[in-house]
């Protein structure tokens, strides 16, 4: 199977050539490769796959993974280590019927809580119980996106999931997902989207006590905004540097319990391997 920095790579390069065009919704203009794609990644060696080109943080894949596990709306855990989502959080009063003293908590409209108790079922559990029992089971299907809600004209919303579902499968001992993304930044988001669904399957197969097997995913809009256009040229002139870091092998009940230490155990392992000198900042925060 292709590296996924050789895959990546040619996704770069592929919208980079792609059409240009105006966002309405944005305001942005956009590169965008035609009619979306899909590819494979191969994480039966444990190690967690990263883009190569510029320089990238699995604290904050590992971050959004352990916040998405904990299946909460409550920002202040994922603000910690990842300021990118400081953009999406909504302000909300503490005390509902007492909005004027400042009393404020951040909530996010999160792919996790989406996953574990938006819908009156705690999705993931019942994903990891359902392959317990029937390995072979095909309907193992976890949404994020509610049709009662989201897009379809809706207004005002300000964190739409962008992916939006995945599947979960089993097969001769390897734990399979495939990840389906209706929108991909694929300069800043799409590293991350990849990074923490690896970390997600890793961390499904740790509890089923079975290995992480192939990531499959869909970008049916792949898109590079106009501001990172000159880093994408930038970025597909650097010489890949794909460090071996090993994904931690905890299971979804371990990173339950204590995802502080999950995140700070990743982060501390990545200072061990050499990484991409290319770091886009202060034009991408991660």
């Amino acid at each position: 199977m292709i590296p996924f920095f050789d895959t990546y790579g040619a996704i770069l390069a592929w919208v980079f050539d792609g059409h240009a065009e105006g966002n309405a919704r944005t305001g942005h203009r956009v590169k965008v490769g035609r009619g979306g794609t899909s590819f494979r990644v191969d994480l039966s060696n444990r190690i967690l796959p990263t883009i190569g080109f510029r320089k990238t943080f699995p604290k904050s894949a590992a971050a959004e993974t352990a916040w998405y596990v904990q299946g909460t709306q409550d920002a202040t855990f994922i603000r910690k280590y990842a300021p990118l989502w400081d953009k999406f959080v909504e302000l909300i009063p503490v005390d509902p019927e007492d909005s004027f003293h400042g009393n404020f908590e951040g909530v996010l409209a999160a792919d996790g809580y989406r996953w574990r108790n938006h819908f009156g079922r705690d999705q993931l559990r019942l994903a990891i119980e359902a392959l317990r029992k029937d390995g072979s089971d095909r309907r193992v299907f976890v949404s994020a996106w509610d049709p009662a809600l989201d897009g379809l004209g809706a207004v005002g919303q300000r964190n739409v999931p962008c992916p939006t579902n995945f599947t979960l499968s089993v097969t001769d001992g390897e734990v399979h997902s495939s990840l389906f993304l209706r929108s991909s930044d694929v300069f800043v988001g799409l590293p991350y989207d990849v990074m923490g669904h690896a970390l997600l399957v890793d961390a499904v197969a740790a509890e089923l006590r079975l290995r992480p097997g192939v990531l499959h995913v869909t970008l049916a809009h792949a898109h590079l905004y106009e501001d990172h256009w000159e880093l994408t040229a930038e970025a597909l002139r650097q010489e890949p540097v794909v460090p071996a870091l090993q994904m931690p092998g905890w299971s979804v009940s371990q990173i339950e319990r204590a995802p502080d230490d999950y995140v700070l155990r990743l982060a501390e392992e990545a200072k061990q391997h050499a990484w991409p000198t290319f770091n886009p900042r202060p034009h991408v925060v991660e």
